[in-house]
């Protein structure tokens, strides 16, 4: 059934800006719920957001299911919908060639099949419908997961054990996990051959499939990471600031977000970056010197 609720987003004020950056970035599901868009309570507790993965579609793995919005040019989203009908608390998530990877807890009404108390890792191919088992069921929440394709074979997997303090990571598509770095990670990010993790110490990077790890010096004190297409970064730091690196260039900070609460979750898309917050989900096309909040009528 199409929904009858829209989602209206409030336009922000146009502003330019000197210099242009570049920024991209088996289990039966139940039943179809494109019927009934979710309250703002729904979207509140987000811990990721995925964009770029269709035009103009927005990703948010939330604590009650995966959501997708569908965001026009102008910003304004048609609908909100729990793909899947699946209620599971997607803590990790992320998207790497068409295949969509997950980790975290079963809702109240996710089957069994998922796993219990923790899902381990699970895969999908059809952007959430469904999802496969792949390894670690019922035993494992990984509350970050990155995914390095490059190089061939098989997929390079890292996942935050946060249990333990440490990285695990599979380097055959995550069918079997080994120790890697201890450390205490906030978010990870592939971007080709590098990994990144941020860390209390600052940001951590690993040229070696997370064996190792080094502190950047040079970068601020990230604790969300997220990158386009082009491999420029865009992160933000412990005091709110949004920063970014374009491919190969040095960080530069953009505006703060001090008075909007923690940012929980953040992606890019083309120069649109979007942040997920106490206003829901937000998005700026000029570094954050403007925002449009998404709003979910209720």
């Amino acid at each position: 059934m199409k929904s009858t609720r829209t989602i209206a987003v409030a336009a922000a004020t146009a502003a330019t800006v000197s210099a242009t950056l570049l920024l991209s970035g088996c289990i039966s599901s139940v039943g179809s719920s494109a019927d009934a868009p979710p309250s703002m309570a729904k979207l509140a507790h987000i811990h990721e957001l995925v964009a770029g993965v269709e035009t103009g579609i927005l990703l948010a793995a939330t604590h009650d299911g995966l959501y997708r919005l569908s965001i026009n040019a102008t910003g304004e989203t048609k609908a909100v919908v729990p793909i899947g009908g699946l209620d599971f608390d997607p803590m990790g998530f992320t998207i790497a060639d068409g295949t969509a990877y997950a980790s975290g807890h079963p809702g109240p009404t996710t089957p069994k099949t998922f796993g219990s108390p923790n899902l381990g890792l699970i895969t999908s191919t059809d952007v959430g419908a469904t999802w496969t088992n792949i390894a670690l069921t019922g035993t494992t929440d990984f509350h970050g997961l990155a995914v390095m394709t490059a190089g061939g074979g098989p997929a390079r997997m890292f996942g935050i054990d946060e249990s333990k303090q440490r990285i695990k990571r599979s380097l055959d598509g995550g069918v079997t996990w080994s120790a890697g770095t201890s450390l205490v990670a906030r978010d990870i990010l592939v971007v080709n051959t590098t990994l990144y993790a941020t860390t209390p110490d600052g940001l951590a990077v690993s040229n070696d499939r997370g064996a190792t790890f080094t502190i950047d010096p040079s970068a601020p004190p990230l604790y969300l990471l997220a990158a386009d297409k082009e491999s420029s970064l865009v992160g933000v730091d412990t005091g709110g600031t949004l920063w970014i690196r374009p491919a190969g260039q040095n960080w530069t900070s953009g505006h703060n977000l001090t008075g909007n609460g923690t940012v929980q979750a953040l992606a890019v898309d083309g120069a649109r970056i979007f942040v997920a917050d106490d206003r829901g989900i937000a998005f700026t096309d000029n570094v954050g010197a403007t925002w449009a909040t998404i709003e979910v009528n209720k």
